[in-house]
C-alpha cells in the first residue's frame, strides 16, 4: 500500500467513519462486527485495518466527529449585528442537526460501550444548551422574543426534534421531513418572535431547511 502522510491518513479515517454514521445513529453499533463495518465502508477488512486498529477505534473516530460538531457553536448566534431572526434560524438548524447526529440509539450504545466518550459528548451537549439559553435570554431582554422560560423552550426543542428524527415516526404520522421541519419552524416563530420586530427572510428560511434536509438524506451523513 502506498504510504500517505498523517493529514491524509486522518482524512481517510474520517471519510471511512462517516460512511457508517447513518447506521450507527439509526441502528446502533453494539451488534456490528468488523466485517460489517468494512462492508458499510465499502472496503476490504484488510484495508480497514490499515486505518483502524479495532472496532473501538472506529467508534472513537465517529464519536470524535460528533464531538467536533457539537463543540462548534456558530459565532453568528452571538453576533448582535445579525438580526435575531437570522440567528434564531441558525439555532434551529444547529438543534436539528445535533438531534440527527446524536440520536438516543447512538448515545445509549456509546454509554454502554464507550462511557468516557459518552461523558465528553454529554458535556459538549450541555455547554451548547447553556449557549442557546443565553441567546434566548438576550433576545427576551432586547425585546425581540416573547418572555418565556428558556429552559422549557430548549427541552421542547430537543424532545420534538428527537421525535421527528426517530426511525418510523414520519411513516406513522403521515408527514414528510420537509413538512415536519417547516411546520415546526412556523410554530417556533409564532411562539418566540414578537410580531412586527422582524420580517423573516424567506430565502434564508429555505436555505436552512434545505441544508438540514440535505444532511439528513445524505447517505453518509457527512458534515
Amino acid at each position: 500500500m502506498r504510504k500517505i502522510g498523517p493529514e491524509q491518513r486522518e482524512d481517510m479515517r474520517q471519510s471511512f467513519a462517516k460512511k457508517i454514521m447513518n447506521v450507527m445513529r439509526t441502528q446502533g453499533f453494539g451488534a456490528l462486527k468488523i466485517q460489517d463495518m468494512a462492508q458499510l465502508m465499502d472496503i476490504s477488512k484488510a484495508t480497514l485495518y490499515n486505518y483502524f486498529t479495532s472496532k473501538e477505534d472506529i467508534i472513537l473516530e465517529v464519536g470524535n466527529i460528533y464531538l467536533d460538531y457539537l463543540q462548534e457553536f456558530d459565532q453568528k448566534v452571538n453576533d448582535q449585528n445579525i438580526s435575531y431572526h437570522e440567528r434564531f434560524l441558525k439555532v434551529f438548524e444547529q438543534e436539528a442537526l445535533s438531534s440527527i447526529y446524536t440520536s438516543g440509539i447512538f448515545l445509549n450504545d456509546l454509554r454502554a460501550h464507550c462511557p468516557f466518550l459518552y461523558e465528553k459528548i454529554n458535556a459538549a451537549r450541555k455547554k451548547r444548551v447553556e449557549q442557546i439559553e443565553r441567546f434566548y435570554e438576550q433576545g427576551m431582554k432586547d425585546g425581540a422574543f416573547h418572555e418565556l422560560n428558556p429552559k422549557i423552550l430548549i427541552m421542547q426543542d430537543m424532545a420534538v426534534f428527537q421525535r421527528i428524527f426517530e426511525p418510523g415516526f414520519l411513516i406513522d404520522s403521515g408527514l414528510t421531513y420537509k413538512q415536519a421541519l417547516y411546520d415546526l419552524y412556523e410554530i417556533k416563530k409564532f411562539q418566540l418572535l414578537k410580531n412586527g420586530k422582524e420580517e423573516p427572510d424567506l430565502e434564508k428560511v429555505k436555505e436552512t431547511m434545505d441544508h438540514v434536509l440535505y444532511k439528513l438524506s445524505n447517505a453518509d451523513n457527512s458534515f
